[in-house]
């Protein structure tokens, strides 16, 4: 049986206000569950693993530390 959350309780569980997560959930982004138009809401432990695993994106090393400027250093 998959964990389901309220709207206030996956809101609090990503981090973000609860328009944030309706945004998401209007757009397509966020899978949710309704059983009938303007019901109670209701959002999947998975769908949020899902959600987290498509916007985590792979950190890329920081170039500009190791580039040379065309500034003299100040002495």
């Amino acid at each position: 049986m998959p964990v389901l959350l309220t709207r206030k309780e996956a809101a609090a569980r990503l981090g973000v206000s609860l328009p944030t997560l309706d945004a998401e959930r209007s757009t397509g982004h966020l899978a949710y569950i309704q059983r009938k138009p303007g019901g109670k809401v209701w959002i999947a432990e998975e769908a949020i693993s899902e959600y987290l695993a498509r916007a985590t994106h792979q950190a890329r090393p920081d170039f500009k530390m190791n580039r040379a400027t065309y500034r003299r250093r100040r002495t």
